[in-house]
């Protein structure tokens, strides 16, 4: 035999282990999505809030009817949508990153 056979290596894989790592994996990415979600929830409570409130108080206090409640309104539209952003940007980075931690330790198991 002039060619040597190439090495098979078979491992089986535990059904049971699959399913606690698909569990587990759902857990993570549930308990991630809560806590995104309640963090952009309080990024918009703020950044929406504040500036419409801020508003109705300076037109109150300078009898300038809907001038700075407007503003006040177009100013939490663009710090929503950047908050929305962000907070979308971070989600994307960490289960990139966790993804990429999956592969080295598949990797690393073979």
């Amino acid at each position: 035999m002039g060619k040597a056979a190439a090495k098979r290596v078979t491992t089986t894989v535990d059904p049971v282990d699959v399913k606690i790592e698909q569990v587990s994996r759902s857990l993570a990415a549930k308990q991630q999505f809560m806590a995104s979600t309640f963090n952009m929830g309080w990024r918009l409570a703020f950044t929406v809030v504040i500036p419409i409130v801020g508003g109705v108080k300076i037109d109150d206090h300078y009898h300038t009817a809907p001038s700075f409640t407007l503003l006040g309104l177009m100013i939490a539209a663009v710090a929503g949508s950047a908050a929305v952003w962000t907070t979308i940007k971070q989600v994307n980075k960490e289960q990139s990153e966790e993804a990429a931690h999956a592969t080295k330790q598949k990797k690393e198991n073979l």
